[in-house]
């Protein structure tokens, strides 16, 4: 990147701080839900997309658990090559 260019780049970025348009990212202290921890500060979120209220589920963490212990991780390869799991051939014929 040229000289003029990177100082162009840094003009932009300036201008948004200034404007505080500039984005980042936060992290959280706490799992996503309608009560969350940032900053060690519990606060509401309204930008949630779990919207159900499943992502912190003591049922789903319990199953996903069980999963996990019964069939591990990772697919191995493609489902064409190497095959799929019979719980994912069950859901597929559930679910169609």
């Amino acid at each position: 990147m040229s000289h003029a260019a990177l100082s162009q780049l840094n003009q932009k970025l300036a201008a948004l701080r200034h404007d505080n348009l500039e984005r980042s990212r936060n992290a959280l202290d706490s799992p996503q839900g309608v009560r969350i921890r940032m900053d060690g500060r519990e606060l509401l979120s309204f930008c949630s997309n779990d919207y159900l209220g499943l992502a912190a589920s003591p049922q789903l963490i319990r199953a996903a658990h069980a999963a996990l212990d019964a069939c591990g991780v990772g697919s191995g390869a493609s489902h064409l090559i190497s095959g799929h799991h019979a719980a994912h051939h069950a859901f597929e014929i559930a679910f169609a």
